[in-house]
């Protein structure tokens, strides 16, 4: 179950920071910027990624409305350890330590949140270490498509099992490319594992992913 944060409590955050708008691909900051404030999401979608000196991305998570990044802003001195970029047009409550952390002692279950939000994450790093690690290309795909459809999400636009993402978006998230994704997602469709539209996912037969996900 993912941390997320009302409508009334990103209003609560917006006592303690200030509001910044983001276009469509607009790089939110990059890998090694002073890491300064924390953000919430009050709109729309980002992409969290890791890159190599060589061009080369590495999606770790597609975060939406009422979830928080930029914990490391938590480091006296530290930097960013991930590039951000807006994935639609994005509003964000920006916070910087020093504001916020008055504003944490004030509201405990605020503070509770944000502590149960670093725990989830570091959670999700973990998973996503074991799946690059351990996982082929097909338990990949499948796993991912399990999790992300798991509840409906309307801040992703997730619903009835729809997965509202490209191939392209897919191969991000999961560290692959995307004729990889592709020619699984084709493999899933002929045997009534999923129905492809365009820029969609429709997960048809949870328990045959499950057996492609967790097979040994």
């Amino acid at each position: 179950m993912e941390i997320k944060f009302t409508d009334q409590e990103i209003s609560l955050f917006a006592q303690a920071g200030y509001l910044r708008r983001y276009s469509q691909n607009e790089v939110i900051y990059m890998e090694g910027d002073a890491a300064n404030t924390l953000c919430i999401i009050q709109k729309g979608r980002v992409r969290v990624m890791l890159s190599t000196p060589e061009g080369e991305e590495l999606t770790l998570e597609i975060v939406e409305k009422g979830r928080l990044f930029g914990e490391s802003s938590f480091l006296s001195k530290s930097l960013r350890p991930t590039t951000v970029t807006a994935v639609t047009d994005v509003e964000l409550i920006c916070c910087t330590i020093d504001a916020l952390i008055p504003f944490l002692c004030r509201t405990p279950d605020v503070l509770a949140k944000v502590l149960q939000h670093c725990s989830e994450t570091m959670n999700h790093l973990s998973y996503s270490l074991h799946s690059f690690r351990f996982m082929d290309r097909r338990q990949k795909i499948a796993s991912f498509l399990l999790e992300e459809t798991d509840e409906d999400n309307p801040d992703k636009d997730i619903s009835s099992g729809c997965l509202p993402y490209t191939h392209e978006e897919i191969a991000w998230c999961l560290g692959l490319a995307r004729p990889t994704v592709s020619s699984v997602l084709k493999e899933f469709e002929n045997n009534h594992l999923v129905r492809c539209a365009y820029r969609k996912v429709y997960v048809l037969d949870r328990n045959g992913l499950r057996n492609i996900a967790f097979c040994s």
